[in-house]
């Protein structure tokens, strides 16, 4: 007889469910009150998590708690192990084998676990395709919804966008050695990952990598599964015309997701292209050196880096996009010259700056919130975190009109330099309101609000199938089921009255547990008073516990009531959140819009805060500095004034700085 004919029942299910997961990927088995791992995952879960490795039957084996598999969870993913957590998803019943099924597969780069998660940084899974010349590298933060694609020229550009950037997770094609050898320089750690057979990942390096099947990659079918995904007849519109690289990694992305992973991505709505010559190029090297998103010591003050001297955002979401602004620094004039503008506006209406940003803090992280939700991670309370949200559209959106009615624009500055009026003048360029725009892309969701403030009680609890989220009046049958539920219980509590008085036992008490139900308990020295109609069930220590027909009937009310409310309620939270997801467009619009404004705020409060002044941007290849002052060294001389100094600096002999900052 096969091996594979002497498995239990159970343990066939388990090779059978485990036989259709990514070979990397430990297969947490749901066994009453815990995950049991077995075979080679249960090696690889023991030696990861410190747990002991036993054997049933010659199996190896191992196990974890169910209450506390989030923590278990999180120390496999940083481990750069993928996790598939199969689920029960009926009641288990004697001599029947509970059905089972896979509810999720979690990577590195692909959770939403927020202890893993950090506020001001995207968790990125980046994909790279290599295609003749260039580098396709695409992008995906599926607890924002972005999705970036870009193509690089060579192997130092790609690394240094790679540091940059800092993914979580790294895929590419199987088959690309020269690629994988490139990730894996430098001590990093690659492996293969594909469905048909894999090598394990691991996370010894500063990368977590893993090759995919190449034919994900390919052009034909990346440019099929791109536009299928978004339900577009062509990528134009998407600035990717040509860019074959690019869609090719954005298509082994998506596939790697949806297919590898099995994930929901409709939340991913939009994916853009961007060019590394539009941006200052800072490779890591560079970012490091000049302190520019971390101290270079991990015991330094948090504003020992620019991006600690200059983050004053109100939303994680902002941080988030200064940390990526600093990172990639503008390279065109015109763009430079709007957020100029928009500083300049805040900074012209102090009042307006403190009640935008004062507003803005009620908003917190709207790009994760919604990414939860429509990823299926989220829960009542993120729909309660939606609603605060969206309730401070409104305002915010006033401010911003006013703000943009009250900036004139033409005034100058404090240090007698001219502002954009003249430079129009000179030059016949004409501004961009960015801050106009900003607001034309913010939505107010009035209905929406209306909704869930009317579905969702204000402190919901966490879990979303144990009911106690939607509001009393929300629903008639919830409200009938509620009722039933609340005269039950009424009806127990007076039957508790009326035996005591009838019996005249005093401590007798009707309780309830989840094995037997409703139930009488009487002590040991009332036993004699027991009436002749109650049915002995159990005894314990201190006496008996009995039952009467009329109880058991009472309780099958009540807990049918209970079981239908709590399956009512979880339909109903379903229907709240799809008609948060008919707006999903618009809110991750309105999302992006006020990271923006946030970090443009910011910038204002920073220079308000120490007196900085616009500098003046133009293509001339000159650079004058007056009294210039370091930000981050400024800020961090607590008994000493600050020196300031001048710079001017000509990019050919013979061209006289113009230039003032």
């Amino acid at each position: 007889m096969s091996a594979e004919a002497q498995l239990t029942p159970m343990m066939a299910q388990y090779r059978r469910i485990k036989g259709e997961l990514p070979k990397d990927a430990l297969l947490l088995f749901r066994l009453g009150d815990f995950y049991e791992m077995f075979f080679d995952d249960a090696k690889d879960g023991a030696q990861i998590l410190n747990l002991a490795l036993t054997a049933r039957n010659g199996t190896p084996m191992c196990g974890l708690p169910f209450h506390a598999a989030n923590s278990y969870i999180a120390r496999i993913l940083k481990n750069g192990r993928k996790v598939a957590i199969c689920e029960q998803t009926e009641e288990a019943r004697p001599g029947k084998l509970v059905n089972r099924e896979v509810t999720q597969i979690l990577s590195p780069g692909t959770h939403f676990d927020e202890r893993m998660l950090v506020a001001e940084r995207n968790n990125f899974l980046a994909s790279v395709y290599p295609s003749g010349k260039f580098f396709g590298l695409a992008l995906v933060d599926l607890t924002t919804g972005d999705f970036l694609t870009t193509e690089l020229e060579n192997d130092s550009a790609l690394l240094a966008e790679l540091e940059r950037l800092r993914p979580a997770e790294i895929i590419f094609p199987t088959e690309a050695v020269s690629l994988r050898d490139l990730l894996g320089g430098g001590g990093r750690q690659t492996a293969a990952n594909s469905v048909g057979g894999a090598l394990p990942s691991a996370a010894t390096g500063r990368w977590i990598t893993s090759g995919y099947d190449d034919w994900t990659f390919a052009p034909e079918t990346a440019f099929f599964t791109v536009k299928e995904h978004f339900k577009v007849a062509t990528l134009d519109g998407f600035g990717l015309k040509d860019k074959t690289a690019a869609i090719g990694a954005a298509g082994g992305a998506l596939h790697y997701l949806t297919q590898n992973l099995r994930r929901d991505v409709k939340h991913l709505t939009r994916i853009s292209f961007y060019r590394r010559g539009d941006f200052l190029a800072l490779d890591f090297t560079t970012l490091r050196h000049l302190e520019i998103l971390e101290p270079q010591h991990q015991d330094a003050p948090r504003n020992s880096s620019l991006y600690g001297a200059l983050n004053r955002t109100v939303t994680p979401m902002g941080a988030r996009l200064l940390r990526q602004w600093l990172s990639q620094p503008l390279a065109k004039v015109e763009p430079i010259r709007q957020r100029q503008i928009a500083v300049q506006q805040f900074l012209e209406n102090s009042f307006a700056l403190d009640s935008f940003r004062q507003q803005l803090a009620n908003v917190r992280d709207l790009e994760r919130t919604i990414g939860r939700l429509s990823s299926g991670s989220g829960n009542a309370r993120d729909l309660v975190a939606l609603r605060v949200a969206l309730e401070q559209i409104p305002t915010l959106k006033q401010i911003l009109k006013n703000v943009g009615q009250a900036s004139s624009l033409s005034s100058v500055s404090s240090d007698g330099l001219p502002k954009f009026e003249e430079k129009v003048e000179e030059t016949g360029w004409k501004p961009v309101l960015l801050l106009s725009e900003l607001a034309s892309q913010i939505s107010e969701s009035p209905a929406l609000v209306e909704l869930i403030s009317r579905a969702i009680v204000d402190e919901p609890p966490l879990p979303i199938k144990e009911g106690g989220m939607i509001r009393d009046g929300f629903d008639a049958n919830l409200d009938e089921l509620r009722n039933a539920q609340r005269s039950g219980k009424d009806w127990i509590a007076k039957l508790q009255a009326d035996e005591i008085a009838s019996t005249g036992i005093s401590s007798l008490k009707v309780r309830f547990n989840s094995v037997f139900g409703y139930y009488i308990e009487i002590t040991k020295s009332n036993l004699d008073k027991v009436p002749q109609h109650y049915i002995r069930k159990q005894t314990v220590a201190n006496g008996e516990r009995f039952i009467t027909p009329e109880l058991k009937e009472m309780e099958g009310k009540i807990l049918g009531a209970e079981e239908r409310s709590v399956k009512l309620e979880y339909e109903l939270f379903q229907r709240v959140r799809e008609n948060v997801l008919e707006q999903l467009k618009e809110i991750q619009l309105t999302a992006s819009a006020l990271a923006q404004l946030d970090v443009l705020a910011s910038f204002a409060e920073t220079a308000r805060l120490h007196n900085y002044i616009c500098p003046q941007v133009l293509d001339e290849g000159v650079l004058q500095i007056r009294d210039g002052r370091h930000p981050v060294l400024e800020q961090n001389l607590l008994d000493e004034r600050f020196v300031p100094n001048d710079v001017a600096l000509a990019s050919r002999t013979g061209v006289a700085p113009v230039s003032n900052l």
